[in-house]
Parts: structure tokens; sequence; C-alpha cells
């Protein structure tokens, strides 16, 4: 019995440390989805001075890169870089609340099914300066390293199975030909 629970502890533990290192990588890539819209949003926020952005609209899609909005007091876009289906996006009006009380928000934000945002929103002279991206590349890579570490975690089981049997058939083994020895001793 003490030998299956070592060989259960090495099974959790092994399973613990592939969980951990995923939950990391995956955190790490949620996390530096912000870094692009942080920057453009702070680019906009120091040029507060003009009124409208710049530039042709692109359509908020899973491929569409780093898009800007700034959202006026009434929650109301004033400006963008984007459009969502032909009209301006309209972002929940908690991320702008949250971004005027406490001067900078960061979420995700799904518009629609199948389309997630990573969106940073920050204060400026009581507008919200809202920049975001796709998350479709982070989730994509998201997913290529989730299957290597399943992959990874999988071979480690098969490993460990193949070398709990091992053990036993050799156990066994050894405990069959002390038998014999002693069937073989005995008058």
């Amino acid at each position: 019995m003490q030998r299956i629970i070592g060989w259960l502890a090495a099974t959790i533990i092994i399973t613990l440390i592939f969980g951990s290192v995923y939950v990391t990588l995956q955190q790490i890539g949620r996390h530096s989805a912000n870094a692009a819209p942080a920057a453009a949003a702070a680019v906009q926020v120091q040029q507060m001075g003009s009124e409208t952005l710049t530039g042709p609209r692109l359509e908020l899609t899973a491929d569409s890169g780093v898009f800007v909005m700034v959202f006026g007091e009434d929650n109301q876009p004033s400006s963008t870089t984007v459009t969502l289906h032909g009209a301006l996006p309209v972002l929940p009006a908690g991320v702008l609340d949250t971004a005027r009380t406490s001067g900078s928000d960061f979420v995700t934000w799904q518009p629609e099914p199948g389309l997630r945002m990573a969106v940073v929103a920050r204060q400026a002279a009581g507008r919200v300066v809202v920049a975001g991206q796709s998350l479709t590349p982070f989730e994509d890579s998201d997913r290529m390293s989730l299957l290597f570490l399943a992959a990874g975690w999988l071979g480690s089981m098969v490993v460990l199975a193949a070398a709990y049997a091992a053990t036993a058939f050799t156990r066994r083994r050894q405990d069959g030909l002390q038998n014999d020895a002693l069937k073989e001793g005995a008058p």
C-alpha cells in the first residue's frame, strides 16, 4: 500500500508541475496582450488636444490590430479608429466608470460571440481613452502551449506507469524466487 501511495504522490506532483507551468504561461500571455493597447492609450492620453482620431477606421475582427476609442462624459464614443459592422462599438459603462474612478481598467471585452479583445481604459480630462486588440493570436499561442504541456504530461504519465509496472513485475519475480528457494530448502 505504501508503494502505491508513493507512485500516486509522484503522479499528483507531476500533474501540479505541468498545471502550474500552463497557468503561468497563460497568465503571461494574457498580460502581454495588454502591452500594445496600454502604449496606444498612453499616446492618445498625451495627445488629448486633438478631438478626433485620424486614419482609416478598421473593422473589429479577430484579426484586427490595435484600435483606439475616446469616450466622452456621456459614455458615447466621440472618436474611434474602429467600427463593428460599420457602426461605432459600445463598451460596457462599467469599464468606463471604473477607469474614471480608479484612473484605469484592464479587461477582456467580448463585443459579440467569438470576438474577444484585450482592452485598456484610461481616464483623461473627463474622457476615457480605450485601446485594445484582438486576443485571438494570444489564445492561439495558449492552445499550442496547452497541447505541448498535455503531451509532456501524458508522456510523463506513461513513463511513470511503465516504471511502476516494471517495479511491480520485478518485485513479484523476486518474491517468487524467494518462495521457490524456501520450498527447495524445506525438508
